[in-house]
């Protein structure tokens, strides 16, 4: 294997655009620079730049070349940031989006763990359903429960786990009566999360993988969660809502869990943020932090899928 150092030299000339700007933005001779370069083309038997007094030029070879060496160059810097970080105390500002409600019942044990343990570290949080854009809204991390597959090659996703909806309702909506099959929901009125026109739900039988979508006219439309959630908590209809929204109220009584066998929805709870390239040790840190935390609390939960 050739020396990495020629690799290095070769990225510095194309990259500065001539061997005197390389030299001086790295503190190398001109010289030297020339010489592995040379040395490095005479080994493999090509040309990789063209130059004369008043020309440089890369070749195509050069070109892909070039590519290749910046991954090299790149990897090599990652390597040298893994030890250097160890010296480091995560610190400075993070920018969170999050909804209201996953910050409730899934984020903030978490994230105020993550603050006790890194005093150096603020937060700014904005909590709000809408879908932050991490590359234009000023946000660090974005942490969301999503439905369908990421199409967006500019940012990172990561899939954390698998969470579930139940369909519920309150016992004053439904006076005593229990539902044996789902076209029994006909007979109640809606709360639909979401302000399109046409609503319907997704069922997924968990033990016979049966499917069923129930087209709805929902009494309650809301943009929000927790819209949805007091409308149901309050007897308007029954509502498709996250599992661990609904948890304690399951348990107390103020909302019962319809058809249990059916699961309305199964989302992806993710984190999402700009390219790694760069990323902060804090960022870093808090996105491992929250990963651990959510998965190791995922089998306490009938809300998670194992």
């Amino acid at each position: 294997m050739h020396s990495f150092d020629d690799y290095l030299y070769f990225y510095l000339v194309v990259k500065h655009g001539g061997f005197s700007a390389a030299s001086e933005a790295s503190g190398i001779t001109k010289s030297k620079l020339s010489r592995r370069v040379l040395d490095l083309e005479e080994q493999f038997n090509v040309t990789l730049i063209q130059r004369s007094t008043r020309h440089f030029k890369v070749t195509p070879l050069g070109q892909e070349f070039f590519a290749e060496c910046s991954k090299v160059i790149e990897q090599a810097d990652n390597a040298q940031n893994v030890l250097l970080q160890q010296k480091a105390e995560p610190q400075g500002l993070i920018k969170i989006s999050c909804p209201p409600v996953m910050m409730e019942h899934q984020i903030r044990p978490l994230l105020h763990r993550f603050l006790k343990d890194y005093p150096k570290v603020s937060i700014e949080m904005e909590l709000s359903s809408r879908r932050a854009d991490v590359l234009h809204d000023d946000i660090d991390l974005a942490i969301r429960t999503s439905f369908q597959a990421n199409e967006d090659s500019s940012i990172i996703v990561r899939d954390v786990v698998k969470t579930t909806h139940c369909l519920v309702a309150s016992p004053e909506l439904l006076q005593g009566r229990s539902l044996e099959h789902v076209t029994e929901l006909a007979d109640f009125p809606s709360i639909a999360l979401g302000l399109q026109k046409q609503q319907q739900w997704h069922l997924h039988n968990l033990k016979h993988r049966e499917e069923i979508s129930i087209p709805l006219q929902p009494r309650v439309k809301s943009s929000d969660l927790m819209g949805a959630y007091f409308a149901a908590l309050d007897g308007l209809g029954i509502a498709d809502l996250p599992y661990l929204t609904v948890e304690k109220d399951l348990q107390s009584g103020h909302l019962i869990h319809l058809l249990p066998e059916w699961c309305s929805n199964i989302g992806t709870v993710q984190l999402v943020y700009a390219s790694r390239k760069g990323q902060r040790l804090v960022l870093e840190k808090l996105i491992e932090s929250l990963v651990e935390g959510i998965r190791r609390h995922a089998p306490q939960s009938a809300g998670y899928l194992p």
